[in-house]
């Protein structure tokens, strides 16, 4: 996805000292437009959120793990962005965009944004209690925790019996 970079605000903030989700709440309550980007090592390798905000809304979500080369978006991208924020370890940077080039990512990449938007109140009831491993196997629909053998390659392959 082509996100343009904008302004950095805060740039490779460690979870354990700034943690992502208040600063999250924080951007929605003072009319922040940009983004919120953050990335842990989690049960599919490294995982990656974005959370897209104008004017005290999030607007569009993504979340892709790179290992696996899965990305998903909107509501699920959402989902397992917020719960991303929750992880104990990880980095996070804040950049941001104008409204219009908020809209203009919006325009071109629909498929990120969200049915209806999110305001800090309801960001409140979204928010996960800890960082849940399993909840990314779920949604992306893969398991995660099966190691790849010989055995399950060649029964892949039809040629389990062998």
């Amino acid at each position: 996805m082509n996100i343009p970079l904008g302004k950095i605000e805060e740039k490779q903030l460690l979870f354990s000292e700034n943690q992502p989700f208040p600063k999250l709440k924080q951007l929605l309550k003072s009319g922040f437009s940009g983004y919120i980007v953050a990335t842990i090592e989690g049960i599919s390798g490294l995982e990656e959120g974005l959370v897209m905000l104008r004017e005290s809304e999030i607007v569009g979500a993504v979340f892709d793990a790179l290992r696996i080369k899965k990305q998903v978006y909107g509501v699920k991208g959402l989902r397992l962005s917020l719960n991303l924020l929750k992880a104990k370890k990880g980095v996070f940077d804040v950049n941001r965009l104008s409204r219009q080039q908020i809209d203009l990512i919006m325009a071109f990449n629909d498929k990120i944004g969200l049915p209806k938007t999110v305001n800090a109140a309801t960001l409140a009831k979204l928010e996960p209690a800890v960082y849940r491993s399993e909840l990314v196997s779920k949604e992306l629909a893969v398991d995660l925790g099966a190691k790849e053998t010989k055995y399950n390659l060649l029964k892949k392959l039809g040629l389990g019996s062998i």
